[in-house]
C-alpha cells in the first residue's frame, strides 16, 4: 500500500511538473514599422503662370459667362458674354513628393467654396479639375510628381473691372 502511495504521489508530482511546466511557457514576437517621408505637395513656380491658376485677361458682356481652365491641355475657353484677350492663362501646378511609387489623392475645393475679389467685387471658381486625374497619382522612384489644377470661373453680366485674386487649397494625401 505504501508503495501505492508513493506510486500515486510520484505521479501527482510529474503532472504538477509537467502543468507547471506547460503554464510557464512563453513565446515572443517581433515589433516593427516603415517610417515613409510625409506627403508634400508645393506649387511649382516655374511654370508661366507662376504656378497659379490664371484665368488671364477678359472682356465681360451684358450677359453672364464662364472662362475655363483645361489641367490637361492648359487651354482656355469661354462661354457666354465673356471674351477672351490675349494674355498669359493656364493651370496651376503643384509638385508632390514623398515614398517612392506610392500612390496618392488630390482633394480639390468643393463648389461654392472658392472666390477671387477686387475691393466689393467678386466672382466664384467653381468646377476644379486636375491632371492626372485625382485618385489615379503614383509617385516615381524618386518619390516625386506633379499635378495640374484647372476650374471654371463664373463671370457675372457687367462684372466691374479690376485685378481680382483669391487662394484656393489642395490636400494631398498617400492612398
Amino acid at each position: 500500500m505504501i508503495t501505492m502511495k508513493i506510486i500515486a504521489l510520484s505521479c501527482i508530482a510529474f503532472f504538477v511538473a509537467v502543468a507547471t511546466k506547460v503554464s510557464a511557457a512563453g513565446s515572443s514576437a517581433q515589433c516593427s514599422v516603415t517610417i515613409v517621408p510625409g506627403i508634400a505637395a508645393n506649387k511649382n513656380t516655374q511654370t508661366t503662370t507662376g504656378g497659379d491658376l490664371t484665368f488671364g485677361t477678359i472682356i465681360p458682356g451684358s450677359s453672364s459667362g464662364t472662362v475655363t481652365i483645361n489641367p490637361s491641355t492648359s487651354t482656355r475657353n469661354s462661354s457666354g458674354g465673356v471674351q477672351l484677350v490675349d494674355s498669359i492663362s493656364g493651370p496651376a501646378a503643384f509638385d508632390v513628393t514623398g515614398a517612392a511609387n506610392s500612390s496618392y489623392t488630390v482633394t480639390l475645393p468643393n463648389n461654392g467654396t472658392t472666390t477671387i475679389s477686387s475691393g466689393n467685387s467678386t466672382m466664384a471658381v467653381n468646377s476644379f479639375s486636375a491632371s492626372p486625374t485625382p485618385g489615379s497619382s503614383t509617385l516615381d522612384s524618386q518619390g516625386v510628381s506633379t499635378f495640374k489644377v484647372g476650374g471654371r470661373l463664373e463671370v457675372p453680366a457687367n462684372q466691374p473691372s479690376g485685378n481680382y485674386t483669391g487662394t484656393f487649397d489642395v490636400t494631398v494625401a498617400y492612398q
